[in-house]
């Protein structure tokens, strides 16, 4: 190992070696990962220990899916709706109680600790759109070293689209700091700052790159170091500036980015929690009470905001709007449409003319790359 490690990661490095079970070497691997100073020269070895540290959670899953017997028993959750947003927090925090007041969802409430066991689908109508809540487990310290249904918990949390953190009133700051300790031990981090760079595979489309920044590079190279790795169908969205290396690293690293909204429950009881908790953390919480359903209604405007995503409505030549909309990202564009379709719209594409609040004017003609806005209406011409 390098010489220039600082103590803290030696000292993780030495818990990491002797320690005896599965639970207790990821737990001390992940410190010891996360405790080496980022910079070039540790870079090998960082990736060396994320490709262990892998191998470390595959083992301690098979361990558990042969003490059970059935060859898996994980929690799954089919995907439904325009998203899928998953609540996690502490037991008591109330997420059951809003899942229950704003959803279909029939769950068990009670007011003692660790009430759910496993997940609980639930839809939530927003205007034109439906969204999937589940419910959860709750989350507790030692949840990401894959202790009891925590590994379970993680591989649900890694699959959807979004999270929704749910914290008591009585104790948002000191809760927020569990979750956000848990998640990014787990390999997951709600900061989009931390993304420098993010590469979403794609069905078709090619490489597509979108950047704040300055490229270090030819874009050919991008392309033939995603193509090497298996890749050749992805969005790659930088944030600053990037070179060859940044892209091998946003291959190679672990923590994937979840979009997140953060609710503070039992605003009846706490009505200063939301300030006090922007006020300490910088980050800004939606109050609701699951009680007197305070703030309940504003959630799936919350929910649609935080995933960033629009809302499009095709339209045929001559033809009345479609009254289902294509959901798509911000900043997706006329040919993103085109792509999602049909290919055969996409490969003969020629103009398109927009509605709504993208357009300068009723029915303007745009072309492929036209920055489309939610409640556009898109009618595509072909060649």
């Amino acid at each position: 190992m390098p010489a220039n490690l600082p103590p803290q990661a030696r000292a993780a490095e030495r818990r990491y070696i002797e320690a005896k079970t599965l639970p207790e070497k990821i737990r001390y691997l992940q410190e010891f990962i996360s405790s080496i100073p980022e910079h070039k020269g540790n870079e090998k070895m960082r990736r060396y220990l994320r490709r262990r540290l892998a191998e470390l959670k595959e083992e301690l899953e098979e361990q558990k899916k042969r003490k059970s017997g059935s060859g898996g028993g994980g929690f799954s959750v089919k995907k439904e709706g325009a998203a899928q947003v998953v609540l996690i927090g502490a037991t008591g925090t109330g997420k059951s109680s809003i899942l229950s007041s704003i959803t279909n969802a029939k769950v068990e409430v009670g007011d003692y600790q660790f009430t759910t066991k496993e997940p609980v689908p639930g839809m939530l109508d927003f205007e034109d759109l439906q969204f999937q809540l589940v419910d959860t487990p709750a989350i507790f310290e030692g949840a990401s070293y894959g202790l009891s249904w925590g590994s379970q918990l993680m591989s649900v949390i890694r699959n959807a689209d979004g999270l929704a953190i749910v914290l008591d009133g009585s104790d948002p700051v000191g809760q927020y700091g569990m979750v956000i300790k848990e998640l990014g031990m787990a390999g997951i981090t709600t900061d989009r700052a931390a993304r420098k760079i993010e590469i979403e595979r794609t069905t078709g489309g090619g490489i597509q790159i979108a950047c704040t920044g300055r490229i270090a590079c030819r874009v050919e190279e991008i392309d033939k170091v995603l193509k090497e790795a298996g890749v050749r169908n992805a969005i790659v969205r930088i944030w600053g500036d990037a070179g060859k290396e940044d892209i091998l690293g946003a291959l190679e690293q672990t923590k994937s980015y979840k979009p997140s909204l953060i609710i503070i429950n039992k605003v009846d009881m706490y009505p200063e929690a939301p300030q006090e908790f922007a006020k300490l953390t910088g980050r800004e919480g939606v109050g609701v009470s699951a009680r007197t359903g305070a703030g309940l209604g504003g959630l799936g405007r919350e929910i649609f905001r935080m995933l960033g995503i629009i809302r499009v409505y095709t339209k045929e030549v001559g033809g009345e709007p479609a009254k289902k909309p294509i959901v798509m990202r911000q900043g997706a564009k006329v040919i993103d449409v085109a792509k999602v379709v049909h290919s055969h719209l996409y490969k003969n594409f020629k103009i398109a003319r927009i509605w709504g609040p993208s357009a300068k004017y009723d029915a303007e003609k745009v072309g492929a790359d036209h920055e489309l806005a939610d409640g556009d209406i898109v009618e595509i011409r072909i060649k």
